[in-house]
């Protein structure tokens, strides 16, 4: 799963710096104990996105139903926290999620430290890149492990860096 903030350029230009460092420690905090209580790790922190696996290091039949869960409340956790913070420019969030196979060449007891090989995080990336803001796409491999359980659009396919992904919107529940 990659999370990516959206409008966070335009929400940092109206803050100090040291305002948006607090902001971000906070929300990637926040994001970090959802993911974990998940079942995810957290893999790495790029500016204003975060990237997460799921499964490690033991698949189980609801890995991707946990990870799905976790997006939603990364999307319900951020609205909270726009509102609570008072932004002039609130953020949105963008997420893209793949259900692929990985290979570990060396295994590490802490997985952020592992080198993880996969054309997942590529897709996942392609994927948070076209969502729009405050929704999650997902692939075709996930849409079918988890459309029994969740209520998806179509969005039809992606076609980029010599990928081709089946995109589907996943339909966040209002409260």
């Amino acid at each position: 799963m990659r999370a990516d903030l959206a409008g966070f350029t335009s929400m940092s230009e109206s803050m100090t710096s040291e305002d948006v460092m607090t902001f971000l420690n906070e929300v990637f905090g926040v994001f970090s104990t959802i993911i974990e209580s998940y079942k995810g790790v957290v893999y790495e922190v790029i500016g204003d996105e975060i990237v997460s696996v799921f499964g490690f290091p033991k698949e189980s039949g609801f890995t991707p139903h946990m990870a799905v869960f976790a997006a939603e409340d990364l999307l319900k956790k951020l609205d909270d926290l726009n509102r609570k913070r008072y932004l002039k420019n609130p953020v949105g969030l963008k997420i893209g999620m793949t259900m692929d196979h990985a290979s570990l060449p060396s295994v590490h007891r802490d997985i952020r430290h592992a080198v993880i090989i996969t054309k997942g995080f590529k897709k996942c990336q392609i994927l948070q890149k076209n969502a729009v803001d405050n929704t999650i796409l997902v692939d075709e491999n996930l849409h079918q492990a988890t459309k029994a359980f969740f209520t998806y659009r179509g969005v039809g396919t992606i076609e980029q860096d010599s990928f081709s992904i089946e995109a589907y919107e996943y339909e966040t529940k209002t409260t």
